[in-house]
């Protein structure tokens, strides 16, 4: 009679284990799947990769283009997991006042992702600087005694070697100046997050202020690395002459900025996408718009090495025609990650779409979405039948005891 009760109960402990262990493997399968809905696609958002935590972080940018952009634009950010292809909503405490067209930086000694200015919702603009925690999800409201003034479509980027955030240019709308035209940014500042100080660098070599140009750190030569962007208000320029084809490098310890374009270079263009390569050493860029061209989104990759000063045109076998996209480089998985950004087939709501760039292979490719399944047919399909089987057992198992 005692080894019955013993067998009995084995089977019990058993029909128990083996559930749980089904029911664990159903929620870590639907862990490493995208959320449900996917993300909406995006343009004029901002994109950076967070060292730390091995997650692409998005922020901000507009979802359709139909009507005002503005009135489609967000808040939301988002932190991208290359390893299992899997969208995170961090939906964080607090927002920045400006969310399109605005600028961030990853500040990796400090763990904290830097924002200044952009356009709100309402068509406002703020001076603000804000800092995001990853960790805690939360935005904070820097209070620096001077902020450069009020834009958007300007660049920002991180140098690790000095440990400060470098702006520059960018534009705002004509409703800041009494002239009535575009106010056009041609300064340079630098921003400290242990002080919490803005620092005009009034730097030498560049005279003019570029806006919608695309801004990177290139960390193993210590330099910033700018190409594109506009020299005065593109829709109302009258030829390519307003545009920039240029490549400028800046160098913080000496406050200086040096033109090093050279014959063979990509064409004028904005709304393209740059990234830094540290495993290559290579700034990567992608697409763009040309505004006076015939075809005017641009469907190229190139490469800049600084180190040489020259650009090639890799000529990928496929590679997504884009504008108003954003790209970072992955250093854990060694990829290029490109996400948002329209097209001319698609003018009007934003790719939702990831694609990868790997420079060793030269290949771009687009990642599946991989959408989780609902909680409920989730529980319903894997964890009621389980609880159903083991109750049946159960009954079994005493009407045994009973006999």
């Amino acid at each position: 009679m005692k080894n019955k009760k013993h067998k009995n109960k084995v089977i019990l402990f058993i029909s128990f284990l083996f559930i749980t262990i089904l029911c664990s493997a159903s929620i870590n399968v639907s862990a490493q799947c995208a959320p449900n809905p996917y993300p909406s696609g995006k343009a004029g958002h901002s994109m950076i990769y967070d060292t730390l935590n091995d997650v692409i972080i998005v922020y901000g940018g507009t979802t359709s283009f139909v009507g005002d952009y503005k009135d489609h634009s967000t808040y939301d950010v988002l932190a991208y997991d290359c390893n299992n292809n899997n969208w995170t909503n961090l939906n964080p405490i607090g927002q920045p006042n400006g969310s399109s067209w605005t600028a961030i930086a990853y500040d990796s000694e400090s763990e904290k992702l830097i924002q200044f200015s952009g356009v709100a919702p309402d068509g406002t603009y703020s001076d603000d600087t804000w800092i995001f925690d990853y960790v805690t999800r939360t935005w904070t409201k820097a209070n620096p005694n001077a902020t450069p003034a009020i834009r958007h479509n300007h660049v920002m980027a991180y140098d690790s070697e000095s440990d400060v955030v470098i702006l520059h240019g960018g534009i705002a709308h004509n409703e800041y100046n009494p002239t009535g035209e575009y106010i056009h940014y041609n300064d340079t500042w630098a921003y400290d997050f242990n002080s919490d100080t803005w620092t005009n660098m009034n730097p030498s070599g560049l005279d003019v202020g570029l806006a919608e140009a695309q801004m990177v750190y290139d960390s193993e030569s210590d330099r910033m690395i700018m190409f594109g962007g506009y020299y005065t208000q593109p829709y109302d320029a009258p030829g390519p002459e307003h545009y920039s084809q240029e490549t400028w490098v800046y160098d913080y310890n000496s406050n200086t900025w040096e033109n090093v374009t050279t014959t063979i270079h990509p064409d004028y263009r904005i709304d393209h996408a740059l990234a830094y390569d540290s495993e290559s050493d290579r700034t990567i860029l992608i697409g763009g718009w040309q505004l006076l061209a015939n075809s005017p989104i641009v469907s190229e990759t190139w490469i800049f090495d600084y180190n040489t000063q020259t650009w090639e045109n890799m000529n990928p076998s496929s590679q997504p025609e884009r504008y108003g996209h954003q790209i970072a480089y992955d250093s854990e998985s060694d990829l290029v990650i490109l996400f948002g950004g329209i097209s001319r087939t698609q003018a009007s709501v934003p790719y939702d779409l990831i694609y990868t760039y790997d420079y060793n292979s030269n290949n771009w490719t687009a990642m599946s979405k991989v959408l989780c399944p609902t909680p409920t047919p989730t529980s319903f399909i894997v964890v009621l039948p389980m609880l159903s089987l083991f109750s049946i057992l159960a009954v079994i198992v005493i009407r045994r005891k009973r006999n």
